[in-house]
C-alpha cells in the first residue's frame, strides 16, 4: 500500500512495470482546497517544476500557471494542483480500464458497501473484522472534523465530513475553485455536486 498524492504521476508505471492493482481515491476539488486552507498548507510548485521528466510527460501545459501562482494563494494552489493530478488520473483511466478510481465522498457516504466493492475488485477478504474497523473509523460518533493537533487521525464522522467545505469556503472561493479545476472537475463531479 502506497499513500502518496504524487505517486499518481507514476500510475501507469506501477500498473505496467510492477503489475500493481492501482486504486486512486479522488476527493472533490473544493473539499481538497478547503482542507489545505484549514490547515494553512501552501504548496510549492517548485517541487514539480524542477522535475524535467514529470514536466515533459504530464505538466508542461501548466508551467506558466505554476510559475505565476502567488506563494500565499492556498485556494489557487490547491485548485491547480487538483486539476493537474486528476487530469493525469483521467488520462490513465482511458489507457488502463482496470485502474480503480473511487470517490472519497462515495466511500464516506456508504462506507461498508463502498469498501466491500473495493475489496471485491482487489480480490481481498472483506471479513467481519475489516468491516468493523472501517465502521469504527467512519462512525457518526467520531468528530466531524480532524483536530488541528491530530491531523493524521483516521477516526472521523465520514458522512458529516463530506460537506465541511461548504461551511469553510466562501461563494467566491468555490467559484474560483470551479474555474481553475475546470473541465477535469466535470469528469468526476457533476454540476449538482457543487
Amino acid at each position: 500500500l502506497l499513500k502518496d498524492p504524487f505517486a499518481v504521476f507514476s500510475t501507469l508505471w506501477f500498473a505496467e512495470r510492477l503489475n500493481c492493482k492501482v486504486v486512486v481515491t479522488i476527493r472533490h476539488p473544493a473539499g481538497f482546497a478547503s482542507s489545505l486552507k484549514r490547515l494553512n498548507w501552501p504548496f510549492d510548485f517548485g517541487d514539480l517544476l524542477t522535475q524535467p521528466a514529470l514536466m515533459r510527460d504530464h505538466l508542461e501545459s501548466d508551467r506558466a500557471e505554476m510559475e505565476s501562482m502567488p506563494v500565499d494563494d492556498i485556494i489557487g494552489q490547491a485548485s491547480l494542483l487538483w486539476r493537474m493530478v486528476y487530469r493525469v488520473v483521467a488520462s490513465a483511466r482511458k489507457q488502463r480500464p482496470d485502474l480503480i478510481v473511487v470517490r472519497h465522498e462515495d466511500l464516506s457516504l456508504d462506507t461498508a458497501a463502498g469498501f466491500r466493492r473495493l475489496y471485491e475488485a482487489l480480490e481481498l477478504d472483506f471479513s467481519d473484522k475489516v468491516q468493523q474497523t472501517i465502521l469504527n473509523s467512519s462512525s457518526s460518533e467520531n468528530p466531524i472534523e480532524v483536530s488541528d493537533k491530530n491531523i493524521y487521525s483516521v477516526k472521523l464522522d465520514s458522512r458529516a465530513n463530506v460537506d465541511n467545505w461548504k461551511k469553510r469556503l466562501s461563494a467566491d472561493e468555490i467559484a474560483r475553485i470551479r474555474k481553475i479545476a475546470g473541465d477535469v472537475a466535470q469528469i468526476f463531479y457533476p454540476e449538482q455536486e457543487w
